[in-house]
């Protein structure tokens, strides 16, 4: 694979692009990572003294790495799409995540029907499953080009 950026197949940007590296993509599935330097905003008030990753932003980084596993199927381009992110089904966390880290994250299209796709994701951090589960996200149909 040819080296792809977040930024091609993504509409996020910083500070609300959590995906930095795509290391391999294709079939429907994506490993990448998420890069913490311990220094972001977000970690000013969140356990100052304990700094940890606020969960949700670990849900959404992982809802990103699906989105671009969706690029990578047969008939959904690859261009910047807005997928809609629909639902957590039993996403759940294992550890908490601390700053500095790297965060792998991977996500595989599981199922789908029409324009909802199903993924397991999973995010690790030095081999500590930090969280997994189950996230589906919706794809509104393009429009039609005008003539």
């Amino acid at each position: 694979m040819s080296h792809v950026s977040p930024e091609q197949l993504l509409p996020h940007r910083a500070p609300f692009l959590f995906v930095d590296t795509i290391c391999t993509l294709g079939d429907g599935a994506v490993h990448a990572t998420w890069t913490i330097r311990g220094d972001e905003d977000y970690l000013r008030g969140h356990f100052p003294d304990d700094a940890i990753i606020p969960g949700v932003l670990i849900g959404e980084a992982l809802a990103q790495a699906a989105g671009i596993a969706l690029t990578s199927l047969p008939g959904e381009g690859t261009g910047p799409r807005r997928p809609g992110f629909l639902a957590h089904i039993n996403l759940r966390f294992h550890a908490p995540a601390r700053p500095p880290c790297q965060i792998e994250l991977t996500a595989k299209v599981s199922g789908g029907m029409g324009s909802l796709h199903q993924f397991d994701v999973t995010a690790h951090s030095q081999s500590e499953r930090l969280a997994s589960g189950v996230l589906v996200l919706a794809v509104p149909p393009t429009a039609p080009a005008a003539n």
